[in-house]
């Protein structure tokens, strides 16, 4: 058996709608960046009915980054998960017949992010796929062996769970003193592949922040692209403002606005102000949710939230465009309400953070649906506050930026730390040299 150790570092951006990830092999430098629905089947066929030949799997991993992550097919043993069943991630899980469909719950009342069973699955299962597609990269072939993992992980929170729950939702992954471990076996080929995954750091931030961190830490460039993008679907945005002014604003505030939360993220004086942050129990889901129950009327047969929101956020073939047509129609009387209830909560949050905020910015996978909607009305609430309305296509990708970020900068500090005891050590270990040359 071979005793080498995968090493993974990645920020996972678990989302009600949507899994964003950024997962880098810190030996090989590969970089993996994940986009899969946040839903799986669980199915009581302990295979799949067709697997994958083993000759395959070369063929299988070097295709398009995401393409494998959307065909997961894996069991999981590990104390985050209540049973052992085989489970189909992703796109894939969209279109299986007899099996039982889990997504996030977004109705009133729902449990938290951190409760729910699905969200641990999704980190589970997409640092494993990393880790099998790595293999297999690089010896070309299946493992005939268990593959082990470390792993390094930047995950989110709602901001409402992140102040109440992050130590105790890291900690899940961790064990005690980092004891836990978690087995994942892949399905999709001939012969199952098992990957072992132990976390050995896991920094939990909340959400929208961590799109905030992405945008300050990567400085100019980033907030330079984000202007040029602005200001070529509308010229006269924040004339005379630079993406170093971007970068200097040190009282911001972010409307994340997600499938089953919207998120209020302030920061003042550069630090992430958790007093006057907020969550919106409510999203965009929420209007596909309420869609569902109407959906007879338009002729519709859609069997969960996430078919409906994959089906809208698809480019419709011709043959497709009548239904995607009337499927927009399907969800718009409830904009409006959403709408509302976002305008309110953001008056509220404006008013917390007091008159210092310098800019507004509004994001996530879900504001691109609503923002001919949303957009006048944010404009109205900030008065003369500038707000940066971001393309939801690249939008959407913020948080898991960084959550990548603060994996990283947790992986640096421990590295910075342990090379200055190891420099202590040893000027120690010369300083007892010499001083016992000198007594003798």
């Amino acid at each position: 058996m071979s005793s080498d150790i995968i090493h993974l570092t990645g920020g996972i951006d678990v989302g009600n709608g949507y899994v964003k990830g950024m997962i880098l092999n810190t030996e090989t430098l590969v970089r993996d960046r994940i986009d899969l629905p946040s839903a799986i089947v669980a199915t009581p066929r302990q295979s799949p009915k067709v697997p994958l030949e083993d000759a395959e799997a070369s063929q299988t991993m070097n295709d398009a980054e995401e393409d494998f992550y959307n065909r997961l097919d894996a069991s999981l043993s590990s104390p985050l998960v209540s049973d052992s069943d085989r489970r189909i991630f992703g796109r894939s899980a969209l279109s299986v017949r007899g099996s039982v469909f889990s997504e996030f719950e977004v109705h009133d009342g729902h449990a938290s992010k951190a409760d729910q069973q699905l969200s641990k699955i999704l980190v589970l299962g997409v640092f494993a796929a990393k880790a099998l597609r790595d293999y297999v990269r690089t010896h070309d072939a299946l493992p005939d062996h268990e593959l082990r993992v470390k792993v390094r992980a930047g995950l989110a929170l709602p901001i409402s769970e992140f102040v109440a729950r992050r130590y105790g939702y890291a900690g899940e992954f961790l064990g005690s003193k980092g004891s836990a471990v978690h087995l994942v076996t892949i399905k999709n080929f001939n012969t199952p592949v098992s990957v072992r995954l132990e976390f050995e750091d896991v920094q939990v931030v909340a959400e929208g922040a961590s799109a905030q961190f992405a945008i300050s830490e990567k400085g100019e460039p980033l907030a330079n692209a984000l202007l040029t993008d602005l200001r070529s679907r509308e010229a006269d945005i924040l004339p005379g403002v630079t993406g170093a002014d971007l970068v200097a604003a040190q009282n911001t505030v972010g409307i994340d606005v997600g499938e089953g939360t919207v998120n209020f993220p302030v920061f003042t004086n550069g630090r992430f102000n958790a007093e006057a942050a907020s969550t919106l129990d409510m999203g965009y889901g929420t209007i596909l949710e309420n869609a569902l129950d109407r959906q007879d009327e338009a002729d519709l047969r859609f069997t969960s939230r996430k078919q409906l929101a994959d089906f809208l956020q698809s480019t419709p073939s011709v043959l497709q465009r009548n239904r995607h047509q009337r499927a927009e129609r399907l969800v718009e009387p409830d904009v409006k309400h959403l709408v509302e209830q976002i305008r309110r909560a953001f008056s509220e949050t404006l008013s917390q953070s007091g008159e210092s905020t310098e800019v507004v910015y509004v994001y996530g996978g879900g504001s691109g649906p609503i923002k001919d909607q949303l957009y006048p009305e944010l404009i109205k609430a900030a008065g003369d506050v500038p707000v940066l309305y971001l393309d939801a296509r690249y939008s959407r990708h913020l948080n898991r930026e960084g959550l990548f970020l603060a994996a990283r900068a947790a992986e640096e500090a421990q590295h910075d730390a342990q090379v200055a005891v190891e420099t202590a050590a040893e000027g120690s270990r010369r300083a007892s040299r010499k001083s016992a040359k000198a007594s003798a």
